[in-house]
């Protein structure tokens, strides 16, 4: 049973993952491209008051933190490398801040079907990645005594 459950959080991980990356990348990348945001009809005005005169360093950012990072993670999760189940959780802590600081930075971006879509998903690799591990904590726990 365990094994089941957890074959389909892992599934569900990667699937997360895969979707992260994907529009992290598709997003980064046109901000790199375009860093006036006008090719996906972010105005330059949400930047006022923030350190960035353009998009290219946030482009940057998202590309690498919550794509390349994101596909590499799925990758090493269907592959079942060493300390998966932390990488899942460490890529939605990743998403997490991510989003908070981009809040917290301009509180005029805020899209809900971007935003909370996204907190949701960055909540669920957290949980994922929790659910995984908690067995090997657990071994590993009953091995020390």
């Amino acid at each position: 049973m365990h094994n089941m459950k957890t074959k389909t959080l892992r599934a569900s991980a990667i699937f997360l993952l895969y979707f992260l990356g994907f529009w992290a990348l598709l997003g980064g990348f046109g901000l790199i491209s375009d860093p006036t945001g006008a090719s996906l009809k972010i105005p330059l005005d949400y930047l006022k008051g923030t350190s960035f005169e353009d998009y290219l360093i946030p482009g940057v950012i998202l590309f690498l933190a919550n794509g390349i990072s994101s596909i590499v993670i799925a990758i090493s999760v269907a592959r079942k490398v060493k300390n998966y189940p932390f990488f899942i959780m460490v890529q939605g802590m990743t998403l997490i801040l991510w989003l908070t600081v981009q809040l917290f930075i301009n509180k005029d971006f805020y899209a809900p079907q971007w935003h909370i879509t996204f907190y949701a998903i960055g909540l669920l690799l957290l949980f994922f990645g929790g659910i995984i591990n908690a067995p090997k904590a657990k071994n590993t726990k009953e091995l020390e005594k």
